[in-house]
């Protein structure tokens, strides 16, 4: 009996662990889509089309395009599967996204709370400084969460290339032999200092 509970509740544990995660990604994915779409949308407030953009909003466009092209080339550069970039972006901008949201409100209950009112010419204002700041503030995310190799190499990655370039040097036809291997190490030999000479 209480081995049949115990299956039970793994089963019932993997399926909810399942279900709150496909949860989690999908709000996050809708979240990280929102904003992305939001950026272009708050650009065309007009609906003029190309003519609606400043030099500015031009650029802010396309640095976005670029940097999501960048996040992706170096993710597969580095052999990162597409479901990692994919989980890594959506992350990366839902989180984002979710702060620069915060503020806002933030910002909009305190003018509430001090003012008693919003104006609608401060607000059609604070729309055009926030559009062009969270643009700004999303393609710095995006360039800081690119998969990037690391900037220096550690004792093990030293230690794993020198192998590396020896096993190449072998295949090339250099023949090492042990005993050559074995008289190089006898003379770099140092034999640890007797701890009872200075007892």
């Amino acid at each position: 009996m209480k081995s049949i509970l115990n299956t039970i509740d793994i089963l019932l544990g993997h399926l909810a662990a399942g279900i709150m995660t496909f949860l989690l990604y999908l709000s996050l994915g809708a979240i990280a889509t929102l904003f992305l779409i939001t950026i272009p949308v708050g650009f065309l407030e007009y609906r003029s089309g190309i003519n609606d953009l400043d030099l500015a909003e031009i650029g802010s466009l396309a640095l976005l395009c670029l940097v999501v092209w960048r996040f992706f080339s170096r993710g597969l550069s580095l052999q990162w599967s597409r479901w990692q970039l994919v989980r890594r972006f959506i992350h990366a901008v839902a989180i984002n996204g979710l702060i620069v949201a915060f503020i806002l409100s933030f910002l909009l209950v305190v003018r509430l709370v001090t003012k008693g009112e919003v104006e609608l010419s401060s607000l059609y204002k604070l729309h055009e400084i926030t559009t062009f700041a969270s643009s700004l503030i999303m393609i710095v995310t995006i360039y800081a969460a690119a998969p990037l190799s690391p900037f220096y190499k550690d004792a093990h990655d030293i230690k794993l290339s020198a192998e590396k370039s020896a096993s190449e040097a072998d295949s090339d036809g250099t023949q090492h032999t042990g005993t050559d291997d074995f008289a190089e190490d006898l003379k770099n030999f140092k034999a640890p200092d007797n701890p009872w000479e200075k007892a």
